[in-house]
C-alpha cells in the first residue's frame, strides 16, 4: 500500500508538476508526510508543521517580490542584444579566419566564440519563456520576440554553413564586395543591439543588405563553383537580417 501512494505521488509530481505548480506543491507535500510518516511520526504533526512551513515561505517570498520585483520584462531587450552580439562575435571569427593571410589560425578563437552564442541563445530562449508566463505580457510581445530567435537563428546557421565548408579547405581569394558585404552585416547587428538596448532611440539608418549581396553575386569572380556557397550563404545572411532589422524596429514602436 505504501509503495503504491509512494508511486502514485511521485507520478503527479512527473506528469502535471512541470506544468501545474499547485499540484507540484500538494504533491511534493504529500510525498514528504508519507516518508516521514515511515519513521514512525505521526502525520498530523508533519502536516501541521509542513503547512505553516509552506505558508511562511510563500509570504517570505512574496514579500521580497513586491520589495524587488524582476519583471522578465524588462530585461528581455539586453538578453536578446546579448544573442546579437554573440552573433557578431563568433560572425567576426569566422571572417577573420576567412580572410586572415598569414599563419596564425584563429580555430580556438571561433571555438570560444561558438560556445559563448549558444550560452547566450540558451539565456535569450529562457528569458522569452519566463516572460511567456508573466501576467500582462502579450502575445504580439511573445510572437515578436520568437520571430527575433527564428531569424537570428537563420543568420548563424548560414555563418555556420560557411565554417564547416569553407574553413577546413583550401580558401579561395575573399572579393572586395565579400568584405563590404561582411562589414554592413556587422553593422546591422551593431544597431539592431543598439535598438534592443534604447527602444526610445530614434530611428536607425540600415545598410542596403541586398544591395551588397547583389554586387556581390554581379562581381566577376562570382561564377566560379569555388564561390557558389558563399553566395548561397550569403543570401540567406541577407534575407534574414532583413527581416531581423524589420522586427526590431517592430518591437521598438511596441515597447
Amino acid at each position: 500500500m505504501e509503495v503504491a501512494l509512494i508511486a502514485a505521488f511521485v507520478f503527479l509530481l512527473r506528469w502535471a508538476g512541470p506544468a501545474n505548480y499547485g499540484i507540484f506543491g500538494v504533491a511534493v507535500s504529500a510525498l514528504v508526510v508519507l516518508m516521514i510518516a515511515f519513521t514512525g511520526v505521526s502525520p498530523k504533526d508533519v502536516i501541521l508543521l509542513r503547512g505553516i512551513n509552506t505558508v511562511a515561505g510563500g509570504l517570505l517570498a512574496l514579500a521580497a517580490y513586491a520589495a524587488w520585483p524582476t519583471w522578465e520584462r524588462t530585461r528581455i531587450g539586453e538578453l536578446i542584444a546579448r544573442l546579437l552580439e554573440a552573433y557578431r562575435g563568433y560572425f567576426s571569427a569566422v571572417l577573420d579566419e576567412v580572410t586572415r593571410t598569414d599563419s596564425q589560425s584563429s580555430i580556438h578563437r571561433i571555438d570560444k566564440a561558438r560556445l559563448a552564442a549558444r550560452l547566450a541563445r540558451s539565456n535569450a530562449v529562457a528569458s522569452v519563456d519566463r516572460m511567456r508566463s508573466e501576467p500582462g505580457t502579450r502575445a504580439q510581445e511573445i510572437a515578436l520576440l520568437a520571430a527575433m530567435l527564428v531569424s537570428s537563428h537563420r543568420f548563424v546557421h548560414a555563418v555556420m554553413s560557411v565554417e564547416a565548408a569553407i574553413l577546413p579547405g583550401t580558401r579561395p581569394p575573399v572579393r572586395p564586395e565579400f568584405r563590404a558585404f561582411a562589414a554592413d552585416l556587422i553593422t546591422t547587428l551593431d544597431r539592431a543591439t543598439a535598438v534592443l538596448r534604447r527602444p526610445g532611440s530614434p530611428p536607425q539608418k540600415w545598410p542596403d543588405l541586398r544591395e551588397d549581396h547583389r554586387r556581390l553575386i554581379q562581381s566577376p569572380s562570382a561564377a566560379g563553383e569555388q564561390y557558389a556557397l558563399v553566395n548561397v550563404e550569403a543570401d540567406r545572411m541577407a534575407n534574414s537580417l532583413n527581416t531581423l532589422r524589420e522586427q526590431v524596429e517592430s518591437w521598438r514602436r511596441l515597447t
